[in-house]
């Protein structure tokens, strides 16, 4: 469907000189890229941590999301080259019918594309299916910007709107692929995860407060859909080796139910209270 809607889009574009229906072909023929990247990239970051790669795969799926929203910037560039031309040699537009039908059917159908995929993102949480979700997002935009043009062309003639809508299309797409690429960034060079989220798992630990005397050194990093978070826990230097496993795995367990696929790394220290024997309230008790 976006194969065919990109041919058609380039040809009457082509045909009727109108640079904004021109951008949507640029743009379409980029959700095309963006998809068939999407589904290699998906398919590698989800193998299995291997000997080469200890830590999994994720950040191949952040370096394709990074690499389509450059792509989105360089696309948008381009349109606005194209709008400049225009806007300095302007042309009438012909094929007006054919123009208007053309983006009427990408809007709808672009619309849908973006509902599935961004349904599939948010449940997968894959950086790579977002920024797909996103093209065809900045799709909806552009072709309701340049229909609005194209019927605003036909009953008023005045030929500056052409270019004018084309740079109201680059400048969306250029604040997505900017947001995009400051995302992949953070993902790549191990920003810690939200506030929001942070203070999810703090309170979380804080459920264990009567099993843990304290904890510390949190650290946290997202990679594709794989949150790490490590810690360090105080316990009472008298419990047993599985007793402080117990509570290493129930708290493990209870991020996990919040966040899934997180990876979880504990470090156990013990209690170095003086007098922690027999002032300890986690201590075994006989």
């Amino acid at each position: 469907m976006t194969i065919a809607l990109t041919a058609a889009k380039l040809i009457v574009g082509v045909a009727s000189s109108s640079v904004g229906v021109l951008s949507e072909a640029i743009h379409s023929g980029l959700d095309l890229v963006s998809a068939a990247v999407a589904f290699f990239t998906i398919r590698e970051a989800g193998k299995p941590a291997d000997e080469d790669h200890p830590y999994g795969h994720g950040k191949i799926e952040t370096l394709s999301s990074l690499l389509e929203s450059v792509l989105l910037t360089l696309a948008a560039v381009f349109i606005v080259y194209e709008g400049v031309e225009h806007l300095r040699n302007p042309h009438a537009i012909t094929h007006e019918g054919w123009a208007i039908a053309v983006i009427s059917v990408s809007l709808v159908a672009s619309l849908f594309a973006y509902r599935q995929n961004i349904a599939v993102a948010k449940e997968t949480e894959s950086a790579a299916i977002e920024v797909n979700a996103l093209h065809f997002l900045s799709d909806v935009v552009a072709s309701a910007g340049v229909l609005v043009g194209l019927v605003a062309m036909k009953f008023t003639g005045w030929l500056w709107i052409d270019p004018f809508i084309a740079f109201a299309v680059a400048a969306y797409i250029l604040v997505v692929s900017v947001r995009q690429i400051w995302g992949a960034l953070q993902e790549l060079t191990d920003t810690m995860l939200p506030e929001e989220e942070l203070a999810r798992i703090q309170s979380l630990l804080g459920e264990f407060s009567t099993r843990v005397l304290t904890v510390h050194d949190l650290r946290t990093r997202k990679v594709g859909a794989v949150r790490h978070v490590d810690f360090h826990v105080n316990m009472c230097g008298w419990m047993t080796v599985r007793d402080s496993h117990d509570v290493c795995d129930a708290m493990e367990t209870r991020i996990q139910e919040e966040f899934q696929n997180a990876h979880v790394t504990i470090h156990v220290e013990p209690c170095e209270r003086t007098g922690c024997k027999d002032l300890c309230e986690l201590r075994p008790r006989s």
